[in-house]
């Protein structure tokens, strides 16, 4: 009875060694895998649902779910309103990400400069992007207003006439690009700060002692040695300008007409205006692709020597 017993002890105990072992061997799989769980359900498992769906003529007051293959993106292809929404996307993200780094930049070296105050006028030039987006949108939907709104106002005091701003195209345009600028140049400025506040200073002073002027410094020494962090801005806010749903929900609703229509309003209306949800998936999936091809070039800049 004692051997028997004993070589079960033996058993058991070998077992529970194994396992520590095993834990031991594969310790980081357990550390990794809650994080990995989450993100597989709110992000991995609808993004491959939607990309499941993108195949089928998908409705949500229909029962029968029709397999169309690349239905969906050829007619995404040859739909005259996707290609209304993907031009004035790409020249709306064009114009805010060209504005946003001019004068992020600017702010950024004016900001890296030391004076009395720099902290106090910081914290004000943050304050835009501390503003929620549909708070933001719905600030200056008042602010635009044709009747009551602050700068109309303005304009009457100075005997100006009262200018439409959300209710014609181009003024609608401008409008949404004001709102998204002045939301986007804060976290330009930020990171463009805390790229210039990292760098060395010993090729500044040696540019110095040569003889180099503000520009020449900046031109050959502050935008290589910034680069990385410039490639990382530009990619950020390309994402961003690709995905603005907010500002133009609560300003314009995409008017007037489809002016103001960029591709994530065209999708939310094609999904649940028209029910189409293969349709809106599709586009959806193709959207992300042109996002792509816009930051290829990016980071195969950033690699350039």
């Amino acid at each position: 009875m004692n051997a028997i017993r004993n070589e079960r002890v033996s058993t058991f105990s070998t077992f529970r060694r194994r396992l520590y072992q095993f834990q031991e061997r594969h310790i980081h799989y357990w550390l990794i895998f809650p994080g990995m769980a989450v993100i597989t359900a709110v992000l991995i498992y609808p993004l491959a649902y939607s990309f499941y769906i993108s195949f089928f003529d998908y409705r949500l007051a229909r029962t029968e779910v029709p397999f169309v293959g690349f239905g969906n993106y050829s007619s995404a292809i040859t739909n005259y309103a996707f290609h209304t929404a993907l031009i004035q996307n790409v020249a709306y993200s064009l114009i805010c990400l060209i504005i946003e780094f001019l004068l992020g930049m600017g702010l950024a070296l004016l900001l890296n400069i030391r004076f009395k105050g720099r902290g106090l006028v910081r914290a004000l030039f943050l304050l835009p992007m501390l503003t929620a987006p549909i708070l933001a949108g719905f600030n200056w939907r008042w602010i635009l207003n044709d009747s009551f709104g602050v700068i109309n106002q303005l304009l009457n005091t100075f005997g100006s006439q009262p200018v439409g701003w959300l209710v014609t195209p181009n003024n609608a345009r401008f409008s949404i690009i004001l709102a998204t600028i002045w939301q986007g140049i804060p976290f330009v400025m930020l990171l463009l700060l805390a790229g210039l506040q990292a760098l060395p200073v010993e090729p500044y002073e040696a540019a110095i002692v040569d003889g180099a002027s503000s520009l020449q410094r900046f031109r050959f020494i502050t935008l290589p040695l910034l680069k990385p962090v410039i490639v990382v801005v530009l990619a950020l806010r390309i994402i961003d300008l690709f995905r603005v749903f907010d500002v133009i929900y609560i300003m314009t609703l995409g008017g007037p007409g489809r002016a103001t229509e960029l591709l994530p309003y065209y999708i939310y209306r094609t999904a649940f205006s028209e029910s189409r949800m293969g349709y809106a998936s599709a586009i959806s999936w193709m959207t992300m692709i042109i996002t792509l091809l816009f930051l290829i070039p990016l980071f195969k800049l950033e690699r350039s020597e």
